[in-house]
């Protein structure tokens, strides 16, 4: 009987240690740190042939021009705010700013010359570049896309066309990544497809893709369908090329050609007959 107090006492301090074990907490951290690296991607898709060929050989293609619909479409996924041009250009084996000439049909007449300027090659493009309706600060709108339908001749033989307003921008083969240069006075503004010259407001198109668009913009800003037309007329002056520079006599790259080729508006000299060729090159670019 009397050692029945002393088991409970034992039993007491064995539940009061059980009792410290059950809530003593051992804790011991380590971090990890995160670091996200988004990387600015510009990604251009073209789709449509990779060569186009305009065969002259029927007097009415020289007075209406061969026109090649919907040739060429280009869709644009960027994360970053972008301007988009096209760049025509040749191997230079004629000379700066003209078609190169691998063959010739015959020997060319004191009144005949192969010196095609690049502005020959027109384009039209679908939709209208989006920073003209959005007002870029430096964008003149009536020179700085390929957004005006392509005009006729009105009277075959015309040497010089009204209106027309299609002519490639062709930058110096030495320097062929030259974005244009888009400004608000008349005679003096180069295009684009999309975007304009410096970073002002609405000077770029907004990152985004053709595949979702973005919360600014549709997807069609992003997705631009191009036409090509080659006018010879007769004689072949080309002379929506001329008209070209009638309008933007100061432009430094979109008439450059005229300064390379001997071609007058009043048919004095023309083009000789012959294969030519030259090359379209299409540059999406961060905005700068």
């Amino acid at each position: 009987m009397k050692t029945t107090p002393l088991k409970k006492t034992i039993l007491a301090l064995g539940a009061i240690v059980a009792s410290n074990v059950a809530f003593a907490q051992l804790q011991e951290e380590k971090n990890v740190t995160i670091t996200m690296d988004l990387q600015p991607i510009l990604q251009l898709k073209m789709e449509g042939p990779d060569q186009l060929d305009f065969t002259f050989d029927e007097i009415n293609e020289y007075y209406a021009g061969i026109v090649k619909y919907g040739a060429t479409v280009l869709k644009v996924s960027s994360t970053v705010s972008f301007d988009l041009w096209a760049a025509g250009l040749s191997q230079g084996q004629e000379g700066s700013f003209l078609w190169d000439n691998p063959v010739e049909y015959a020997t060319p007449t004191p009144a005949s010359v192969d010196e095609l300027p690049l502005t020959a090659l027109e384009l039209r493009q679908f939709p209208a570049n989006p920073s003209i309706a959005a007002t870029c600060a430096t964008t003149f709108a009536g020179s700085s896309d390929y957004s005006t339908p392509f005009q006729p001749v009105v009277t075959p033989g015309t040497s010089v066309m009204t209106g027309a307003n299609n002519s490639i921008y062709c930058p110096s083969p030495a320097s062929p990544y030259t974005a244009p240069t888009s400004t608000n006075a008349a005679a003096t503004s180069e295009k684009y497809i999309a975007g304009g010259t410096g970073t002002a407001a609405n000077c770029s198109v907004l990152g985004g893709s053709y595949l979702i668009g973005n919360q600014n913009a549709n997807s069609s800003a992003y997705r631009y369908v191009l036409d090509y037309r080659i006018l010879p007329n007769l004689p072949v002056t080309f002379p929506a090329h001329l008209a070209a520079n009638a309008v933007n006599a100061t432009a430094p790259y979109i008439i450059a050609a005229d300064g390379a080729t001997s071609l007058t508006a009043d048919g004095a000299v023309y083009a000789n007959p012959g294969v030519y060729t030259m090359y379209v090159k299409y540059i999406l670019a961060q905005d700068q």
